[in-house]
């Protein structure tokens, strides 16, 4: 492009480096915190639903990150379909198992919150499940695994849709992977239970009793069906065995191959999130122009410009 001419680049345009803007992270989740908490969530869900959403965007896939706020979540409360302050019913306690209907309380903040009770549990019993349903758009099903990880925990997130136009991320999964950063995976793919590959009509299959059946999601219409799993390794061997083990695992994974290194899941986007805490959080610049619109609409500053 002839740098003298005018650009008739509509505003919207996608241009490298100059359609993004980077935010202090910090403010990105306060921001949108306050959000939530506008719209009705208690204090202490809006910052984990406010995490839970932003995480994409901390880690390098902002198209699952807090782009879906005024596309996804903030028309599904102001309809009333997510109830912010919906109150979990426990159907059934077992001790390390526990099956609960959240009732249609925001997603964000109820898988994250059915991880912690899987945590606690597997303290206890050396592993915890939540079976649960009654949920609205959840995020990252990753995000919610790695919840498990502080407490030096496999964490795993399955999940299944009662609508096959809602899209689920229907796995998700954490793991501590020894002296290396910290193993978190997702899996984005359709999950048809008919024909096609055999293997992937398997994995829907497995998807739909764990997270579906089990739930009882599938009496439910437009309804989202998750099993929530926490392990603690060291209930069944030594914290040294465990962690040599996954450094070994994890360290074997590492290497070159065509002048291009090749790591696991989690490693890529630890150093993105350590990046974005840094320099800022890249936002593309209509999402910026939506937050500080509704920064503006709750009387707050819209937000700083970083670089």
């Amino acid at each position: 492009m002839n740098r003298s001419a005018p650009t008739t680049e509509a505003p919207d345009t996608p241009i490298p480096e100059q359609a993004w803007h980077r935010v202090p992270a910090d403010e990105l989740l306060t921001l949108v915190a306050h959000v939530f908490l506008a719209h009705g969530f208690p204090e202490s869900r809006a910052r984990m639903a406010a995490e839970a959403l932003c995480h994409g965007d901390l880690t390098g896939t902002p198209q699952h990150g807090v782009a879906e706020l005024t596309r996804t979540h903030l028309p599904l409360l102001e309809s009333g379909f997510v109830r912010p302050r919906a109150e979990p019913l426990m159907i059934a306690d077992r001790g390390a198992a526990a099956l609960i209907d959240y009732r249609r309380a925001p997603g964000l903040w109820a898988v994250g919150d059915a991880m912690d009770r899987a945590v606690t549990r597997a303290g206890r019993f050396g592993a915890g499940l939540v079976s649960l349903r009654g949920i609205g758009p959840f995020g990252r099903a990753g995000h919610h695994a790695a919840r498990a990880l502080p407490h030096a925990m496999i964490g795993l997130v399955l999940a299944a849709a009662t609508d096959p136009d809602l899209p689920v991320n229907p796995l998700g999964m954490a793991a501590p992977a020894g002296a290396y950063p910290e193993f978190v995976f997702d899996m984005d793919t359709p999950t048809p239970t008919t024909g096609g590959d055999p293997a992937m009509a398997g994995f829907a299959l497995l998807v739909e009793v764990l997270a579906g059946v089990l739930s009882g999601v599938a009496d439910h219409e437009h309804d989202t069906g998750l099993l929530v799993l926490a392990i603690a390794p060291t209930t069944l061997r030594s914290a040294d065995g465990f962690y040599r083990a996954a450094s070994a695992l994890f360290g074997s994974l590492l290497g070159w191959q065509g002048g291009a290194p090749i790591r696991y899941p989690g490693w890529h986007e630890a150093q993105y999130l350590d990046q974005c805490r840094a320099l800022g959080v890249p936002l593309s610049a209509p999402v910026r122009r939506e937050l500080d619109k509704l920064a503006t609409s709750l009387g707050r500053p819209p937000l700083t410009s970083v670089g």
